[in-house]
């Protein structure tokens, strides 16, 4: 399968107007998934977080999150991001640790049509199928991928790049970009630039773009079976999750920047122009509960006695 990350084809004949913010560095890895597993923490695999640090196994409301330190480069940006960490390993899958990031980009609205809605507050969506062990398993809609950054190289069978990457490993993920802003159920459009469904509205579209520095963490590069996997499981199980915390002014001032067409527009706000970049040091916000250790995080998840319960993007509670 080929690995092409983005073509002009895929944009073509609709407005491309979008917002970018951008996250040097994960604040928190760790096993909890406050969305899948709210309340608990030894059922989830472990996971890399971007964004507001006062997410905790309980967090659901945006104003949770606003009253915390966002490591975004946009201070108006206090949404928490997190996506299963990426693991490599040296040693033949004895141990692994997590791929060093390059830079977790959020895009917002690139390739979509004008925008009817802004997020709303306290929006809760997954991307992606956590238990996809198959491409065949995989949600079409979320367009998940991993490739070696412009260049097209052949997928493993895991669905990662089979040779060295000369530049970035990418993952990229799209979150729906319909919603019901009565009941905030979510979904996609019939296609990019379609309809939503009925009863929905479209609000600017999330998609994940996030490059991990495999060069940094295996400077031999590699040929064949990729050394590195998720804490999931194989790449065809890519999957990402969203809280909104950006604040109400922000959300409604992104709506403009979803008129213009095929250039970046910035969203700022009360709190910051767009790259003020973070005022605080993001940490955190409850340090003695769960593990940042794979190890850990594997044994821990061992005992669980309930199945992995996953997010429909049309049905906000449903089996994987």
């Amino acid at each position: 399968m080929s690995s092409i990350l983005f073509t002009s084809a895929l944009l073509a004949g609709v407005a491309q107007a979008y917002t970018q913010v951008n996250v040097a560095s994960p604040f928190m890895t760790k096993n909890i998934d406050p969305i899948v597993f709210p309340g608990q923490y030894d059922k989830s695999h472990l996971h890399s977080f971007f964004g507001s640090d006062a997410v905790t196994i309980n967090t659901k409301t945006s104003a949770e999150l606003q009253a915390g330190c966002t490591n975004a480069e946009n201070p108006n940006d206090l949404s928490v991001y997190w996506v299963p960490t990426p693991l490599y390993t040296t040693d033949g899958g004895k141990t692994y640790k997590p791929i060093p990031l390059s830079r977790f980009s959020a895009y917002y609205n690139l390739g979509e049509t004008e925008a009817e809605v802004a997020i709303p507050q306290n929006l809760q969506m997954v991307a992606g199928v956590s238990s996809a062990t198959t491409e065949a398993d995989m949600d079409a809609n979320a367009q998940s991928s991993w490739a070696c950054e412009s260049e097209n190289i052949s997928l493993d069978a895991n669905g990662f790049p089979s040779s060295t990457c000369s530049t970035h490993l990418q993952q990229l993920l799209y979150f729906p970009q319909c919603v019901n802003t009565a009941t905030l159920e979510t979904g996609y459009k019939t296609k990019r630039g379609g309809a939503c469904p009925t009863g929905m509205k479209s609000m600017p579209q999330l998609r994940f773009s996030i490059r991990w520095d495999v060069r940094k963490a295996l400077p031999n590069g590699w040929s064949g079976a990729a050394p590195f996997k998720l804490a999931s499981g194989p790449a065809w199980s890519s999957h990402g999750d969203f809280i909104n915390g950006w604040t109400e002014e922000a959300a409604t001032n992104m709506l403009a920047t979803t008129k213009e067409k095929q250039k970046f527009s910035a969203v700022d706000g009360a709190l910051g122009t767009y790259n003020s970049g973070p005022t605080c040091t993001a940490t955190d916000a409850d340090p003695s509960n769960g593990t940042s250790d794979y190890a850990e995080s594997v044994a821990a998840m061992s005992k669980r006695d309930v199945e992995d319960w996953g997010w429909s993007t049309k049905s906000r509670f449903v089996r994987a």
